[in-house]
Parts: C-alpha cells; structure tokens; sequence
C-alpha cells in the first residue's frame, strides 16, 4: 500500500513517516509531499491508496482543483487540520475523508486513524485507473455512443461492505449482462439493455442482497433517454444517491422533478434560535430538546437542501451545546469522549435521522449530568454570566448588577472575572455584542437605522451612529451601502 503525506511542516512529515515504519501498518511505500502542487504530482504519478493532507495547506483559489485530484487519484483520506472549524468539517465531508484530526496531534490516535484507514483500503481496493482506462472511460469523458446505456449507481449503508458489494454484483445473474465498475464506497453497473426502466430487476437484486447480508442497500437507476451520455447520467445518479441522507437506504431512486436540485437552507442558527437553545438547555428541558430536534430535520420533503448543509446546521447546534458543557465543566472526561464520538457521526453518518437519534441520546444523558452539576454547585460563574448577556443584550436597561445575579455573584467580583479570564470590560463586551448584531441587520434587512438601534439595546438612533463612528470610522448608513456594493459586484 502506498501513503502520499501532504504537510508543509517537515517534523510534522517525519514524524508520520516515522510513526508508520514503527507500527505495524500494511503501508510499504510513502511520499511526502510540501506544497499542493508537489501533493498532485505524487498523487496523479502514484495513485495512492491514502492520503494524508493537512487542509491549511490547500489555498482557497486552488481547493477546486486539489479536490478533483484527490478524488480522482486516491482511494482514502485523512485530514489534518489546526482550525476546528466549520469551513474545516465541511472540507472533510467534500473530500469524505475517513478522519479528521485537530493539531496538535496525539500518536495515538493518528495511528489509530491510518489503522481504520489502511483496513478499508485492504478490505476493498478500487482498480487503478490507468489499469482499467477503457472500463472506466464512459464516466469520465463525453461519449454518446452510449446513450442506450442503463446506468446504476450501488451502495450499501455500511462503506465497510463496498467490496462484498463489488463480489455479489459481479457474480449476480442479471437478466442482462452488467459491466461493474468498483469505485470508493459504491459501485457502478452498465446494463446494454434491460426490460423496461430497470426498476423491477433493481428491487429483486436489492431483496437477494438483503437475504444474504441483513444490511441496507440503496440503488439509483437512471434509465437511458436518447440523449444523455453514461457520464451526465452517471454524474446525475451520484446526486440523487445524496438523497439517501433523508430517506434512508433499501431504497432504489429513479429521476424525478422534486430531485433535481437543493433548496435553500441557512445553515446557521438565528439568533432567536440560540436564544431557544440556551433556554432549553439552561432549564433542562428533554422534551422541549427533543421536539426542536423532530421538528427541524424529521419531517422534510422533496426538495431536499443540501445534505452538506444540513450536517452544517447540525454542527451549529453542536456549538450551543459545546458552550452549555463548559458552562457545567463536562468539557472532558466521558462526556468529552462522547461529544467527539457526536462530533464525527455529524460529518459521516450516511442517514440522518440516525445522527438525530445519537444527537438526542447524547442531550438525554448530557442534561442528566449537568443537573448534577447544578446541584453540585460547580457552575461556572462567567459562562453563566456570558450566557445571561447574550440572552439580554438587546436590553437598553441591562446592568452589571442584573448580570452579576445571574451568575450568583457580586457586581464587583463578576467584573474581575470577566476582565480577568476574558480580557474585556461588561461595558466592552456588551458594546461590542451589539454592534455585531447591528452590522448583521444592516446587511440582512432594510430596518431604518432607529429600527436597528431599538432591537440592538442602543437607546437611540444618534448613539448607534457615535458608536459605529468610534469603531468603524463610518456611519451605518455607509456600512450598508459599502456592504451592499460588495455584494453586487462580480466576483
């Protein structure tokens, strides 16, 4: 097996390289490679079966074509990255990575990483492309003497099984003969003709599966038309196997109108719905928790957004929950090992009411040992503090002493704390807090600037203009325009 290491930093290449001839992991050959460039040379030359890539490496003009590559070249990956962020998560789940690991990292686990990684790989290897270039050649490259073709695109639930997968399709009597071409995590299958759109014989390999296995299987059929290649049909199938995100598998997915594209979905939650958040969690609420839960993701229908978004969305609703553990101290320990093990089925779990289910589990369990906490008395006073202001800054009468009773202290202690562990001032951070969420309505909405001033907690509309003078050298009035300009310019 072959590992390509994409990592500017040279101890971090060697430590890797290192940690691989130490263990006793099937990797016979590796390549290090420093700049993105240097990754898609190896990659295009080597056909890697891994790849490890560090993804503050890849410059944002140049993430297109490096995705491509990987995708193309390389069977598995796993990334690296110093940011855990969103914009991080979402790269991973772009690249379907099998692990995403923050810096600074523990040996024990990227070993742990490159064993899952290197076990896929042997249990299931794709060909190499350029030993099957002709096999491969209608998925890649407009041909339209194939127009008669059917296409479908197979993939079990479990990516564990894609080479069981491969076996049982290539050894299945289809009433006509398939072409199966094996590719990470599902397969394609080319059928010169079928009876009718295929959906009969789709469902009776999918039950004979499931006979032999006891493990879902998904089936996308895209039946020829007269005028789409194999490659835009085979492109078009890897977009409806997304929908298996919100119906499930045992399913076989024919083309259908309330399929053919996303429909919007703003990732983020409002800030109404952290408010909710915080007060359902901040009252320990398990029902209120649960019904959100049902409400937003299981009752969705076609069109669907994008699932990439909604695992996005599912991250933002972790964030909330990240502060109210360090709010309780549970930020470590079980609960910490637990919220990780959250954390990596949001960006792979293949279904997602799967990942709701875990989700309210976790806050079930979470809640309970919060509450202890509370009756512990092991509250931290200015997560406490931070989360009543956040709850109450548009308050024009907000005062330290209110928030200070929130948190259970004194005004003057509360103030030490916040200056102390934060850095700011009460006076600062509501400041600030409040002109954040201006700028935001200025963007977002066309309330009048006394409008905004009145739903921001600034008392009128003159002191909202002074403030935005003082910090960002321009009246509101301008950001919304400067910010308009932008947005109306080409990119």
């Amino acid at each position: 097996m072959k590992l390509v290491i994409a990592e500017r930093d040279h101890n971090e290449r060697e430590a890797i390289r290192w940690l691989v001839s130490a263990y006793s992991l099937p990797i016979e050959q590796v390549y290090t490679a420093a700049t993105v460039e240097e990754m898609r040379a190896l990659l295009e030359r080597e056909a890697p079966e891994l790849l490890y890539v560090e993804l503050d490496m890849i410059p944002y003009e140049q993430w297109g074509k490096a995705t491509s590559c990987i995708r193309l070249f390389c069977q598995r990956v796993i990334a690296v990255t110093a940011e855990a962020t969103f914009a991080r998560a979402k790269q991973a789940i772009d690249l379907q990575c099998v692990d995403l690991l923050v810096k600074p990292l523990e040996p024990a686990k990227l070993k742990q990483a490159l064993r899952t990684a290197a076990s896929l790989s042997a249990g299931g290897e794709r060909p190499r492309l350029d030993a099957h270039f002709d096999d491969y050649r209608p998925l890649f490259y407009e041909d339209f003497a194939d127009v008669s073709f059917h296409v479908w695109l197979v993939q079990a639930e479990q990516p564990s099984l894609s080479a069981e997968v491969v076996r049982f399709l290539t050894s299945y009597p289809f009433r006509r003969r398939a072409r199966v071409l094996p590719l990470t995590h599902m397969a394609v299958c080319l059928f010169p003709e079928l009876p009718g759109n295929g959906k009969e014989e789709a469902w009776k390999m999918m039950r004979d599966w499931e006979e032999e296995h006891h493990e879902p299987l998904a089936v996308v059929i895209m039946p020829p038309d007269g005028q789409q290649s194999v490659r835009m049909r085979y492109q078009a199938a890897r977009r409806l196997l997304e929908t298996t995100f919100f119906i499930g598998y045992q399913q076989v997915i024919a083309p259908a109108p309330e399929y053919e594209q996303w429909r919007e979905l703003d990732p983020f939650l409002t800030p109404e719905e952290q408010r909710q958040w915080v007060e359902m969690l901040e009252q320990f609420d398990h029902e209120a928790v649960k019904r959100w839960l049902q409400n937003e993701f299981s009752h969705w229908t076609p069109p669907f957004p994008s699932p990439e978004m909604v695992r996005t969305r599912l991250t933002s609703i972790l964030a909330q929950i990240r502060r109210f553990m360090k709010t309780y101290r549970l930020d470590h320990g079980t609960m910490e090992c637990e919220y990780m093990r959250l954390f990596q089925d949001i960006l792979y779990n293949p279904v997602l009411y799967r990942i709701v289910q875990e989700l309210i589990l976790f806050l079930y369990r979470l809640l309970h040992e919060a509450r202890r906490a509370e009756e512990g008395a092991r509250v931290d006073a200015i997560e406490r503090g931070l989360r009543y202001m956040e709850t109450h800054f548009r308050d024009p009468s907000l005062t330290l002493e209110r928030t200070a009773a929130a948190a259970g202290r004194s005004p003057a202690y509360f103030s030490h704390l916040l200056s102390t562990k934060r850095g700011v001032t009460f006076r600062q951070w509501l400041t600030k807090r409040r002109l954040e969420e201006a700028k935001r309505l200025l963007r977002q909405t066309d309330l009048s600037v006394k409008e905004i001033a009145e739903q921001t907690g600034f008392r009128t509309a003159h002191y909202l203009t002074r403030v935005f003078k003082a910090e960002l050298n321009r009246t509101p009035t301008a950001y919304r325009d400067e910010q308009r300009l932008h947005r109306s310019s080409p990119q």
